[in-house]
């Protein structure tokens, strides 16, 4: 009786602590962090860190494509981001957390964050008309030649065609 008492106590026990565990989230996202998780991270990575050849990894790059206006351009007409199903400003603030948070120092200083009205703009002409490797190979030697953006920005699309 007694040991069985005690076997009894301690499940309970157990299953109490569970039980608090399981109501204590094991991390706690803003609203963009969550989309960006939902939406990008599954190639992406988490931390914006992806296979290179695969996919482009973000981390401490993706903000060089903001010194100058094609580049800009270029992250919001991406067909994934134009038809996202989140609404323009749920995106912009996607896109200003993977810039300014992922990105890890790569924008320009003073460089303006995206606004809603501005992802609305551009995300009604997707990127569909051209060659994406193609075309975001162009925009990195760009940003290599004129910006200084490392050589590593190349990453992606240096094997593709």
């Amino acid at each position: 009786m007694r040991w069985t008492a005690h076997c009894l106590a301690t499940i309970l026990g157990l299953l109490g602590t569970a039980a608090l565990r399981a109501q204590t989230p094991a991390a706690e996202f803003s609203a963009p962090q969550r989309d960006y998780i939902l939406g990008c991270a599954g190639c992406h990575g988490l931390q914006g860190v992806s296979n290179p050849s695969l996919v482009p990894s973000l981390h401490g790059l993706v903000g060089y494509f903001l010194d100058f206006p094609e580049g800009r351009a270029y992250l919001l007409r991406l067909p994934n981001v134009a038809f996202s199903t989140l609404s323009d400003d749920q995106l912009a603030a996607v896109l200003n957390y993977m810039v300014f948070e992922i990105g890890a120092g790569s924008a320009p200083a003073g460089v303006r964050p995206f606004l809603a009205a501005e992802v609305g703009q551009w995300r009604k002409q997707p990127l569909t008309e051209v060659t994406l490797s193609a075309y975001r190979r162009q925009l990195v030697d760009t940003l290599i030649r004129r910006y200084r953006a490392p050589v590593t920005l190349r990453g992606y699309s240096a094997d593709l065609p």
